[in-house]
């Protein structure tokens, strides 16, 4: 919560002990000049006084007295609020007992210097009170409406408020909080200024001041057409919200993805997500949509229309799952006709949670491409004990440099959970680099490039460089292993 500290004046420590100090001075000096250290007893400025500088002293010594009670009132309250965890006196509180100092020291002064009753001056007083707050009951109303604001702690400068209106949400920020308004902030940094009154009465929810660990939780609805197998893709929605869990820190680990509704044969799927109150809602929408898009091409679902494809059409199922796919790994340097003969040949392999997918030190010469699921890269640590070091999502690509250059393969690779891979072999590869030698070198730059990520450079000039040899020798291996077999 924010602490008002620094919306008040407050005297430095040392120059309010001096204050304090002066007080006492001031008796004193009274005391010598006219008997009594309180000014006020030797004065009646109704009948007038022969002693200017006695009658002076005696109202300079009400100044001083209300000047000084109001700092240490103050300095108390500040004082209160930077040791206080929880609860915190608002500035707006501070000023108006501020008010009340000054006005009972002046009402004090008034019925001592001249000399009146206190009954005579109260009712003189509520009389004119009345009149006040009937002409000022506008900005009255607006102070007890920033009261209320900030002493039941419903709102702190640099809160997230999610305000519903017309069935619609919007997201703002409190930037300020005075004694009429309060000053909002939109995400896209638009200030609104809005009266105290008709703060209170919006319908708002403060996702700041949620139990710890609660964000801000949101939800969207999209649609596809009712022949894609719903169960899929919930399946394949839920996996994809778990890959922007873990790749953006900004999104907490609860989601929920369902069936909302089904008309004209399309059918509606509804998303909640939790994510960091200052996230712009169609920033984070767009995050979610980027990742679900990415794996539904993934897993062959046509998303260029509203109709799936049709299984009387010509592609297969796993000719589907690379054409839609291709472009996320190493084969997008593939043109039109070399990825069609490439998805002729493919063949498709399904693998249970669990399943080893790829052994370290094995020669083989076959790549993979997730097409559903996700598969969990494991190193051995010093003990022997298999740690996982990466997760593979779908459309990433595993087993390129083994296909490529006949490396043995680095890493074990397990199946996370239940998997379908596309498998790419050398076989399969080899025509299309016979017929086009210039995807050789491609290859290779594509596969330095990941190498030169996985690894630790000195500067950028160093790195450049590096990538350019490493290119060259992944070049050189490629050129070897498949010439080999002429």
């Amino acid at each position: 919560m924010s602490v008002p500290n620094s919306r008040v004046f407050l005297l430095p420590k040392t120059i309010l002990w001096i204050v304090i100090a002066l007080n006492f001075g001031l008796m004193i000096w009274l005391d010598k000049l006219a008997d009594s250290p309180w000014g006020w007893n030797a004065t009646d400025l109704e009948k007038g006084s022969m002693n200017l500088l006695v009658d002076g002293l005696a109202i300079f010594q009400f100044v001083l007295l209300a000047f000084t009670l109001d700092q240490i009132m103050r300095f108390s309250v500040i004082r209160y609020n930077t040791l206080s965890q929880k609860v915190h006196v608002p500035a707006i509180i501070i000023q108006l007992s501020s008010i009340l100092v000054y006005s009972v020291v002046g009402l004090v002064a008034y019925v001592l210097l001249y000399d009146h009753s206190f009954s005579h001056i109260l009712a003189t007083l509520g009389a004119l009170s009345v009149g006040i707050a009937y002409i000022f009951r506008d900005l009255i109303a607006e102070v007890v409406s920033s009261i209320t604001i900030q002493a039941d702690r419903l709102v702190s400068i640099n809160d997230w408020l999610e305000v519903s209106h017309d069935g619609s949400k919007e997201y703002l920020q409190v930037k300020e909080i005075d004694h009429r308004m309060v000053v909002l902030k939109n995400i896209f940094g638009l200030t609104t200024r809005m009266y105290n009154q008709k703060f209170v009465g919006m319908s708002f929810i403060n996702l700041s001041k949620q139990d710890e660990g609660v964000w801000s939780r949101r939800r969207f609805e999209y649609q596809l057409t009712a022949r894609n197998n719903p169960e899929r893709i919930l399946a394949i929605m839920n996996l994809a919200m778990t890959h922007v869990i873990e790749t953006h820190p900004e999104f907490k680990s609860w989601h929920f993805c369902s069936l909302a509704s089904i008309q004209e044969g399309a059918i509606s799927y509804l998303v909640l997500y939790e994510c960091l109150p200052e996230v712009v809602p169609y920033q984070a929408q767009s995050i979610i949509l980027l990742s679900f898009i990415r794996f539904f091409k993934a897993a062959g679902v046509n998303l260029n229309r509203l109709e799936a494809q049709h299984p009387l059409e010509n592609f297969t199922d796993t000719q589907n799952r690379l054409l839609d796919s291709y472009e996320l790994g190493i084969l997008r340097l593939l043109n039109n006709e070399e990825i069609t003969a490439l998805s002729n040949v493919i063949k498709t392999k399904y693998c249970y949670a669990g399943q080893p997918i790829i052994k370290k030190g094995a020669e083989e010469d076959w790549m993979y491409i997730i097409s559903e699921g996700c598969l969990e890269v494991k190193i051995a640590d010093k003990t022997g004990e298999l740690k996982v070091v990466a997760t593979l999502w779908p459309g990433d690509f595993v087993g390129e440099m083994s296909m490529l250059t006949g490396a043995v393969r680095s890493a074990d690779v397990f199946a996370k959970t239940n998997v379908i891979l596309l498998e790419v072999s050398k076989e399969n590869i080899a025509p299309l680099l016979d017929s086009n030698p210039e995807l050789v070198k491609q290859f290779s730059d594509v596969l330095a490039q990941r190498q030169a990520q996985n690894e630790t450079f000195a500067t950028q000039d160093g790195k450049d460089n590096t990538i350019a040899a490493a290119s060259k020798s992944i070049t050189a291996k490629i050129l070897h292993f498949f010439l080999k077999k002429k």
